[in-house]
C-alpha cells in the first residue's frame, strides 16, 4: 500500500497526470476536428447528401432520370415501319425492366426465376409481366415468330407499367 501511495505522490507520476489531463482532451479535440473535416471533404458523403437532395427535389429515385432516357429511346422503336424494331424494344424493355430489379435485389439467375421471388402484392402487374416475358421469349428462341404493332404496343405498355410500379419511372 505504501509503494502505491508512494508512487502517486511522486512528482513525476503527479506530472504526468498534469500533462494527461490538460493533452488528452487537446489530443481528443484534434482528431474529432480530423474526423469532421474528412468527412466533410468526403466526395462519398457529398454525393450521398446530394443524391438525397435530388431525389427529395424530384420525388424520384436518384437515376431516375437515366432510365427514362433509356426507356424514351425504347418506345422510339415502335415508331418504325418494321417489325424487327418493335421486336428489338420488347427485348430491350425487358432488358431494362431486369436491371431494375436486379438493382432492387431481387435474386435470381434469369428474369424469369426473379419474377418467380416477387410477390403480386409488391408488383402488382406481375402477371401481365409473365406474359410480356413470355412475348419476349417467343421473339428470342423462334426466329419465324411474328409480332405486330398491337401486341409490340401492349407488351411495351406492360414493361412501362411494372416499371411505374417500381418507381423507376
Amino acid at each position: 500500500m505504501e509503494l502505491i501511495n508512494f508512487i502517486f505522490e511522486s512528482s513525476t507520476v503527479q506530472f504526468l497526470i498534469f500533462l494527461a489531463k490538460v493533452v488528452g482532451p487537446i489530443v481528443f479535440l484534434f482528431f474529432l476536428g480530423v474526423n469532421i473535416l474528412s468527412l466533410k471533404k468526403s466526395t462519398f458523403i457529398q454525393m450521398g447528401f446530394w443524391q438525397d437532395m435530388i431525389e427529395l427535389k424530384n420525388q424520384k429515385a436518384y437515376g431516375a432520370g437515366k432510365v427514362e432516357k433509356k426507356w424514351l429511346g425504347i418506345t422510339k422503336r415502335l415508331e418504325a415501319p418494321n417489325a424487327a424494331d418493335w421486336k428489338l424494344a420488347v427485348i430491350e424493355a425487358e432488358t431494362l425492366t431486369e436491371e431494375i430489379l436486379t438493382r432492387m435485389g431481387f435474386g435470381g439467375e434469369t428474369f424469369g426465376d426473379r419474377l418467380k421471388k416477387i410477390s403480386p402484392s409488391q408488383l402488382p402487374s406481375l402477371n401481365d409481366l409473365i406474359q410480356a416475358h413470355q412475348v419476349r421469349q417467343n421473339i428470342v428462341h423462334d426466329p419465324d415468330y411474328r409480332l405486330d404493332f398491337e401486341e409490340a404496343s401492349r407488351t411495351l405498355g406492360v414493361y412501362e407499367r411494372s416499371l411505374r410500379e417500381l418507381d423507376a419511372l
